[in-house]
């Protein structure tokens, strides 16, 4: 009996500090418009209204599409109908903003190192099809012949990472040169260059980094690597290296934890060079921020140790299995290192914040963690945001994919240092991280997470795609950046309406308010549903 009453009394204090709605609507879409798919959320600022347009099939070759129109507050104002012969161009209003086309191809370059490491430039082929169930392409790369260097220093380098612009075929590499004699064999780790070649396999830069001993690439940064990412730098963090099991002259003077920082413009420029002194030897940099105003942040798990040296980036990568004793997290500014600092696993352990529900939560304990989200604060403050994960098995005990667990976030403040850290315990396995979004009270004591927890699937069919629908619960946790702890908890849709999930609009920010807002439909699809959150109130 004092169970029972102990779990009424938890529920009324919980949903007594609930997040309060500003305002929740729902419309039920015809029939017709239910025998297709939602095509795009069309967002009309100066009209402050937005329209959710549903493509539904017609005759062969055309498509009707249904547009039901909105005001801000969610208020109904028309319907309308058109039908569109596809073999012709696509009108413009139906376009989504990556929309180039049904299917289109880019000529560019493939990198491709041979067995030995060498780098091999190839010709390549590019295929976009858009899907207008997911919103957005899918890639196909056809890979053709081989390339011929153009010049003698072309032939000899050896590949270390890269990065691609499918939408114009050029890339950038990081290579290191092939030297010859008797210690020949190590220069590829000494002498390296940041190269951009066109599609012509013409050189458009050359950047060369040398050291005077060997170097390990701990991590790369860098961007596009598909077909609509922003260009930015290529950044690289080295690590001395020393070889394992090499018994012959010193070949390395430094110390293990000089760690080497290196930034090159996508023109081809060299930006920045900073050598460092890490506070742990072994840094697994997971990730990089590319802040708005330049500065650039590193984070990831590290050892506890300052002389061992850094081996390859493959061996960790390998090890998902293991725990490191401590994390470090960094900052680049206006050319030069403020800060790395060094959080212990007891630290986690003593800064983790009870859930909402009353739970204590696991602390973060070295384990690696798939990190999908990070912001930065007003205030400068850091978080980072990912999920546990273990490995999917089919009934045959065969790894079959990841199995994405709780949420973890950490918060750090402005100078590094760990102010808390926050778990959520999820009660389903997803294939895929959960969405996650962060927004900030005006005066910037608080920090509003949403996440889309996918709380179940349904089986649909719309148009000639038929796949396991995830069914995604939006969560928000209102978090105290001065306390450091949870301050409310929501969740909303009651478990009828979820948010859209896939690449549909399913959450708005408004530009004249500090407000969001979730949109998605019943389980059925027969009903529209929005869901507005004043986050000063």
């Amino acid at each position: 009996m004092k169970y029972h009453l102990a779990v009424l009394l938890l529920l009324l204090a919980f949903s007594a500090t609930a997040q309060t709605l500003d305002l929740e609507k729902t419309y039920a879409v015809s029939k017709e418009a239910q025998k297709g798919f939602i095509h795009m959320v069309n967002s009309r600022v100066e009209d402050r209204q937005f329209d959710v347009v549903y493509r539904v099939r017609a005759k062969k070759n055309q498509a009707k599409f249904i547009t039901y129109t909105f005001d801000t507050d969610f208020n109904f104002v028309k319907e309308s109908e058109e039908l569109i012969d596809m073999e012709k161009e696509l009108p413009e209003k139906y376009r989504p903003k990556k929309y180039r086309g049904e299917n289109y191809s880019v000529e560019g370059l493939a990198v491709d190192p041979n067995m030995m490491g060498t780098l091999i430039l190839k010709r390549k082929v590019t295929n976009f099809k858009w899907s207008w169930f997911f919103g957005g392409y899918t890639v196909d790369v056809d890979v053709a012949e081989k390339l011929k260097a153009k010049t003698d220093d072309d032939k000899k380098l050896f590949y270390h990472s890269h990065i691609e612009d499918n939408t114009a075929g050029n890339v950038m590499v990081l290579a290191g040169e092939k030297g010859s004699g008797k210690d020949g064999w190590i220069d590829h780790q000494k002498n390296f260059h940041f190269l951009k070649y066109d599609i012509n396999l013409t050189k458009l830069a050359d950047v060369s980094v040398n050291f005077e001993t060997p170097h390990a690439v701990a991590a790369v940064y860098g961007y596009p690597t598909l077909d609509t990412d922003t260009k930015t730098d290529m950044i690289v963090v080295f690590a001395p290296l020393k070889i394992k099991n090499y018994t012959g002259p010193k070949i390395s003077s430094l110390k293990a934890n000089e760690y080497t920082y290196v930034r090159v413009s996508y023109e081809g420029k060299l930006l920045e060079r900073i050598t460092f002194s890490s506070p742990n030897s072994i840094w697994f940099i997971d990730d990089f921020i590319l802040s708005k105003d330049g500065s650039v942040y590193l984070y990831g798990p590290a050892n506890d140790e300052t002389d061992d040296f850094y081996e390859s980036r493959l061996t960790y990568e390998g090890n998902e299995k293991k725990k490191w004793p401590r994390y470090q997290l960094g900052k680049i500014e206006k050319g030069k290192l403020q800060f790395v600092t060094s959080t212990s696993m007891d630290d986690f352990e003593a800064k983790l914040r009870v859930q909402p529900d009353g739970k204590k939560g696991d602390p973060y304990k070295g384990r690696r963690v798939a990190f999908t989200e990070n912001v930065i604060g007003p205030n400068g403050d850091i978080i980072l945001c990912g999920q546990n994960y273990g490995m999917l098995r089919n009934g045959k005990g065969q790894v079959i994919g990841r199995g994405y667990e709780d949420l973890v976030m950490f918060h750090f403040d402005a100078k590094g240092n760990l102010v808390s850290q926050y778990t959520m315990n999820k009660k389903y396995k997803g294939t895929s991280p959960d969405y996650n979004f962060f927004e900030f009270s005006s005066d910037g004591n608080f920090l509003y997470w949403s996440y889309f927890d996918v709380t179940g699937t349904k089986a649909v069919r719309e148009l000639d795609v038929a796949i396991e629908k995830p069914l995604a619960t939006p969560k928000m946790a209102k978090i105290s950046l001065k306390t450091g702890s949870f301050d409310k908890y929501s969740e909303y849709g009651g478990g009828d309406n979820f948010v859209h999930y896939g690449g549909i609009t399913n959450y708005f920010k408004f530009q004249d308010a500090n407000k969001v807002a979730y949109f998605g439909e019943n389980k059925k699809g027969s009903v529209l549903w929005f869901a507005r959150i004043n986050l000063d109130k």
